[in-house]
């Protein structure tokens, strides 16, 4: 109520004295209203101290309310892991929280932060790691020994690295699904290398690599106090933090000191035109540019910033109201010079169009660079320019801690101390002929890689319109096989015919006819989390690939439909085409299938080898890997020729997560001369994941096929 009296009282005073002024002083436009001059900005200091063991210290006091944060920031990132392990950096940093400590698990950690809405987290980057908390002042001493617990003693559970782990793996599988995504991803690979620190990207195959044994090892490289800092801001007496930290770290021993391996990339980037053929979307994504520079490495820094707002900063930036605005041939436009920390940043220019303006909007992108280059800044631009850059520096530290961070930041990277402060002078000291002389020095548009994303098709010209082109692949590695390896001999040949034949002879009457067409209802009860979730599915198959699938859930049926190399899906009144990846993995599902398997025994695609012996359930039987349609499984065969159990490489049907899936087939009973299994318990990377139970099944009954047809 006080703010709100108060804002009432100078509202009022406002309007006596705007009254009082005589007619001729008071402005009769608002372009005639003359604004005072920006106060100056004061950058806080906090107190910078070292602990003995080399702990670089930050204290800054804030009162206003009654909570601390502290972060804690130690050098070694992504950058720095092996190649065969790339992931290793990122799963330290999820798990080394949710891992626990050898005092409190990760759940137990969650449960006692909740009661005292306090936060610890971790996390790393490509240079650095990081550790952080958040409390309120009264709780600051326990929430505070959590924080030092999970920074000093991390055990990275087991089960923590493999939720991880499939998280992860999720990552990967949908990396393609964004446009954007695959865009920013790929530029960025073209510019520092594929192969590089810079360019690398997690496989299926590198985050299987990563042990626990890794984690604690990189823990016992990197995280040492004397190549560490933490900064703490809020609600406390500078005296007395300085004692808990003393309690908290003193002891700390000093680790080696930081050797930091060279980040090797490509200095000397290869130009040309790439492209990557995306045909499930209607927006062409464009990436034009190349290295760019690094804050430390050139004076030029604040001529940049001030080149980079008036070429594609915001609104009121050439490439927006050019491209976008004026042409109309952007949903977005952006650009300019990058400056990194630790090594060069890049020059990119890019936007996102209808497929049929992709080399209109090039064209104007190119435009846009060659006039940037060659065409000083407006007075007018350059004032918006420069108080766009002011207005919103200001908001970027418009609370202590923000300015805390950002000064550990500098520091950590060896910028001078007086960085903030001298920030905002120096970019008003900028003129027009430093904006063209750094845009002259940094852009080269004779020396650019210039990447699209889309579906060529319906480009409005080729993508050779611009040069010789090469074409990028972005399938996904598979997994790797964790099954034993199987020589493919002539005597394992000969070995494996005899036994899928045995099994086809156990399954299958000797008079009874070849399978086409299959109808059956099942139940699937789905284990998630502990619980089970129980669905109808109704099924008709007519081989080799077409499939109805209909699953009755409580919000309405959902129908998956494959009609050969196509498919569609129908759920929630929507109809939507089965992307490409989708169906192919529905067609490997169906050359699993074992009456599709026994259906094919003569076929010469059909390739059986035998790969040893094991037992289920104390049952021996001999396995025999079945590759057929592109798919390969591996069967267990019981002595009477029935499948025991089948494994292979599949992805989840829920998450689409790839993993290996295990299917264990019992209660077989007859069908039309065909022994079919009515129970098929599934797992998924060795967790539950589904049972199926056959409550009808017909063979070789008359189909509609109408009812694949494609709406």
């Amino acid at each position: 109520m006080r703010n709100s009296k108060t804002i009432l009282l100078v509202a009022v005073a406002l309007v006596a004295a705007l009254a009082a002024m005589p007619a001729a002083a008071q402005a009769k436009s608002y372009k005639s209203i003359k604004y005072p001059d920006l106060p100056e900005f004061k950058v806080s200091k906090p107190e910078i101290y070292s602990l003995p063991n080399g702990l670089k210290v930050f204290l800054m006091e804030d009162h206003e309310l009654p909570m601390i944060d502290v972060r804690m920031q130690f050098r070694g990132g992504s950058n720095y892991e092996p190649a065969d392990k790339t992931g290793l950096a990122d799963l330290f940093g999820q798990v080394q929280r949710e891992g626990g400590t050898t005092a409190m698990s990760g759940d137990e950690i969650d449960e006692y932060l909740g009661l005292r809405a306090a936060t610890v987290e971790t996390g790393i980057g490509g240079d650095t790691g990081y550790a952080s908390m958040n409390s309120m002042t009264d709780n600051f001493d326990e929430v505070f020994e959590v924080f030092r617990d999970v920074v000093l003693n991390p055990i990275f559970a087991e089960d923590k690295i493999a939720v991880a782990k499939t998280q992860f793996t999720s990552v990967i599988s949908r990396r393609n699904d964004d446009v954007g995504g695959i865009t920013g991803r790929e530029f960025r690979r073209l510019i520092y290398g594929a192969d590089s620190a810079l360019g690398r990207m997690m496989e299926y195959e590198t985050v299987a690599e990563v042990s626990r044994d890794d984690l604690l090892a990189w823990h016992k490289k990197f995280v040492h106090p004397n190549t560490a800092y933490i900064g703490i801001v809020g609600d406390f007496d500078s005296r007395m933090m300085k004692g808990k930290l003393e309690t908290a770290f003193g002891s700390w021993k000093k680790g080696p000191d930081f050797n930091e391996p060279e980040v090797v990339y490509e200095r000397q980037m290869k130009p040309g035109v790439f492209f990557i053929e995306k045909d499930d979307v209607t927006q062409a994504q464009v990436r034009i540019g190349h290295l760019g520079t690094q804050i430390g490495d050139t004076p030029d820094y604040y001529a940049l910033q001030v080149m980079n707002e008036v070429f594609g900063g915001g609104f009121a930036s050439r490439l927006f109201s050019t491209v976008r605005s004026e042409k109309g041939l952007a949903y977005n436009v952006y650009g300019g010079v990058g400056s990194g920390f630790a090594r060069q940043g890049v020059f990119q220019v890019g936007l996102s169009t209808k497929s049929g303006s992709m080399t209109e909007a090039v064209d104007a992108l190119k435009i846009e660079i060659e006039r940037m280059i060659n065409e000083p800044p407006s007075k007018e631009e350059l004032t918006k320019a420069k108080e766009s850059i002011l207005n919103s520096f200001v908001f970027r530290y418009d609370s202590q801690s923000r300015i805390l961070n950002q000064l550990m930041v500098y520091d950590f990277w060896g910028l001078p101390e007086n960085f903030l402060d001298t920030y905002r002078s120096k970019i008003e000291t900028v003129s027009a002929e430093d904006v063209t002389r750094v845009a002259k020095q940094y852009m080269h548009p004779d020396k650019v890689a210039m990447l699209v994303v889309g579906k060529s098709a319906e480009f409005d010209k080729p993508v050779s319109t611009f040069g010789e082109v090469t074409e990028i692949d972005i399938s996904i590695p598979p997994p790797p096989d964790t099954q034993p390896v199987v020589l493919r001999s002539p005597a394992n040949l000969e070995a494996g015919r005899a036994l899928f034949a045995k099994m086809v002879d156990g399954m299958t009457e000797s008079d009874a006819e070849e399978v086409v067409s299959m109808v059956s209802d099942s139940t699937i009860a789905f284990a998630l989390g502990g619980q089970t979730m129980s669905l109808s599915q109704e099924m008709s198959l007519v081989l080799p690939d077409k499939m109805k699938q209909t699953i009755k859930t409580p919000m309405g049926d959902q129908v998956v439909v494959l009609n050969g190399d196509t498919g569609y899906m129908q759920a929630g009144g929507q109809t939507q085409p089965l992307p490409g990846p989708m169906v192919e993995e529905q067609l490997k599902d169906l050359g699993r299938d074992l009456l599709v398997l026994m259906g094919n025994r003569d076929n010469p695609e059909l390739e059986a080898l035998a790969a040893g012996t094991d037992s289920v359930d104390g049952v021996s039987c001999d396995v025999v890997a079945v590759s057929f349609s592109g798919s390969e499984s591996r069967l267990c065969v019981a002595d009477d020729g029935t499948v025991l159990r089948q494994t292979y490489q599949g992805k989840h049907p829920m998450q689409q997560t790839p993993g290996m899936i295990e299917v264990l087939f019992s209660e077989y009973s007859d069908v039309s001369g065909h022994l079919i299994a009515h129970k098929q318990v599934m797992t998924f990377e060795g967790q539950p994941l589904a049972t199926v139970t056959v409550n009808s099944v017909e063979l070789n009954p008359e189909i509609d096929e109408t009812i694949f047809d494609m709406p």
